[in-house]
């Protein structure tokens, strides 16, 4: 059995310095050196955060797989780059250079598995990417939790539930914004926990919206462990019988749901397993990242489960999920 890291981000080198030097240009993006790494503006915006050493440099990533005892790494691309505020048609091209520069990549690394970028602001655009980037081969996309100053349940985003429904698509949501409230300015909380608040206001929205079980060939794959939802989940189906006619039944959804690996504690992964089932969980890393679990296997290894659930966890259901068999 394949170990598989299901979450994991990547950057193209060869696409950034193609970029900092000006071979390859968009008008509303601006690369730049910042010490040994770069950093990206869109639209004349703040810039992003240095691009991390791990996003482009393979033979460190190579070295880490190595070190961790995985074979297979699913790689999407770093939120802060998705560039959801480009004008659609710039949106467009960019996210497809994105999804084209980390194609790329793992065409020549047999050990990675690419997933797509969407341009998110423009459903109808993100739609047709999905189906493009299917029919080239690629399993899925990674997209963050809302884009277009719209939620995930807009019905704008109808076009692009479809598209990713009809192509079996694997959609993976990750936290793409910190908390808007000054409160999570200190103590490290954008990422310790605003980014959770995040993608748990997302996922509600999408339950009681009832979009994961209106599009059951979809796999929605949620990272850090689907966040707070697994343990809110009583609340959300108290709040849902208290307004049957304004929300679906969260229950319906959430058993369409998979999860990453990324809880950092054998009891909590345990929970998860017990909620949800050890076959809708997959191993997950978020590398390179430091708030990441840069020894995934540990957490998994350290459950209670057995050895078919802790297989299922470390490669087996990402395999299926992923049609990996028979790759290696």
């Amino acid at each position: 059995m394949s170990v598989v890291d299901c979450h994991a981000h990547l950057v193209a080198a060869d696409l950034v310095a193609d970029l900092a030097a000006g071979r390859l240009r968009f008008p509303h993006v601006e690369v730049t050196p910042h010490g040994d790494s770069h950093v990206v503006a869109f639209c004349g915006g703040k810039p992003t955060r240095p691009l991390a050493p791990g996003l482009t440099d393979l033979g460190r990533r190579d070295a880490w797989l190595g070190e961790q005892r995985v074979d297979r790494q699913v790689v999407g691309g770093w939120l802060d780059v998705f560039g959801y505020e480009l004008p659609p048609d710039e949106g467009a091209d960019w996210s497809r250079a994105l999804t084209e520069s980390i194609a790329g990549v793992t065409r020549s690394n047999d050990s990675l598995v690419p997933l797509g970028t969407v341009p998110l602001q423009d459903p109808e655009a993100a739609a047709k990417a999905v189906r493009e980037q299917h029919d080239a081969g690629i399993p899925g996309v990674m997209i963050a939790t809302r884009a277009g100053g719209r939620e995930l349940d807009d019905p704008a985003f109808t076009s692009f539930w479809e598209a990713a429904d009809d192509a079996g698509a694997v959609v993976f949501l990750h936290p793409g914004f910190g908390g808007a409230s000054p409160r999570y300015a200190d103590f490290g909380l954008v990422n310790g926990l605003a980014r959770l608040e995040d993608t748990t206001v997302t996922l509600a929205r999408l339950l009681y919206a009832g979009i994961p079980a209106r599009h059951a060939r979809m796999k929605l794959l949620v990272a850090h462990g689907g966040a707070a939802l697994p343990y809110v989940l009583g609340r959300l189906v108290r709040n849902h019988l208290l307004d049957t006619a304004g929300t679906a039944d969260p229950l319906e959804s959430f058993a369409r749901l998979y999860f990453d690996s990324v809880v950092f504690d054998g009891p909590t992964l345990e929970f998860l397993a017990t909620k949800v089932g050890s076959d809708r969980i997959l191993l997950g890393s978020d590398y390179p990242f430091p708030i990441g679990d840069l020894t995934p296997r540990a957490v998994v290894e350290a459950t209670g489960v057995d050895a078919d659930a802790c297989a299922a966890m470390l490669g087996g259901t990402a395999s299926a999920l992923f049609a990996l068999e028979g790759t290696m």
